[in-house]
């Protein structure tokens, strides 16, 4: 049923905010029971997908499309998990790097022009304002989100999201005492010249040098929780 809905969600074009209709006109629309609708909307809003307003002019709601749907569930997941120590930044470091460095050799294959402005734009917000510690974080996740963007995968995309979403701030927090801007920001720059020239691999190449860089001030300056275990080879990934 929660699938039914959704493709008449689809075929009707709507878009987040978009009034998808009462669970009365719902059932009508689809020849299907109140319970029923009831049932799928309620899986739908868990997914992050839809929202229900009680009330006059309330109804379903579109909440995110189905590719920011799922980066919501899964970014709120990873933070679930992350909270009750059943993962740890380590742990979600080695994911980072198997998910952004294919997506930065997506992105020198797939990018457009517009995004490629976008990425060069977060480095140049960055380089204006070097001691503005807010502007650092919101260009470093602004341009990591453009590359999974520019990657032309929503999919990917969408479950890497949590890169940006949970696991950069927290890292930034941690790395902040040691971290040399001027240095990611140079290394921003090599990314973005790779994706621009469309050099799959050097992307790639780029990219995992950066998470490395960041990895290793994790290490130096991270709590042991936050390390990799002593007993097994450390991996340097961020």
């Amino acid at each position: 049923m929660s699938q039914l809905l959704q493709q008449a969600i689809a075929a009707r074009g709507l878009v987040a905010g978009d009034r998808v209709g009462t669970e009365a006109e719902l059932a009508r629309e689809l020849n299907v029971s109140r319970p029923a609708v009831r049932e799928a909307v309620r899986l739908l809003v868990r997914a992050n997908l839809l929202r229900a307003a009680r009330g006059p002019g309330g109804g379903v709601f579109v909440a995110r499309s189905p590719d920011r749907g799922l980066a919501r569930t899964v970014s709120d997941a990873v933070a679930g998990m992350l909270a009750n120590t059943t993962t740890s930044l380590c742990e979600l470091t080695e994911v980072r790097l198997l998910l952004e460095v294919p997506l930065a050799g997506l992105a020198a294959e797939h990018a457009s022009a517009e995004k490629i402005a976008e990425l060069w734009r977060a480095v140049e917000d960055a380089t204006a304002r070097p001691d503005d510690d807010l502007v650092q974080r919101e260009t470093d996740i602004r341009f990591h989100q453009t590359i999974a963007e520019a990657a032309g995968n929503r999919l990917a995309s969408a479950l890497s999201a949590w890169c940006s979403e949970v696991l950069q701030p927290r890292l930034k927090d941690i790395i902040a005492p040691a971290i040399v801007e001027a240095v990611a920001r140079d290394q921003h720059r090599e990314i973005i010249a790779a994706i621009e020239q469309r050099k799959p691999v050097l992307a790639e190449r780029a990219m995992r040098v950066h998470l490395h860089y960041l990895g290793d001030l994790l290490e130096a300056v991270g709590s042991p929780a936050h390390r990799a275990p002593r007993s097994e080879p450390v991996a340097h990934y961020v």
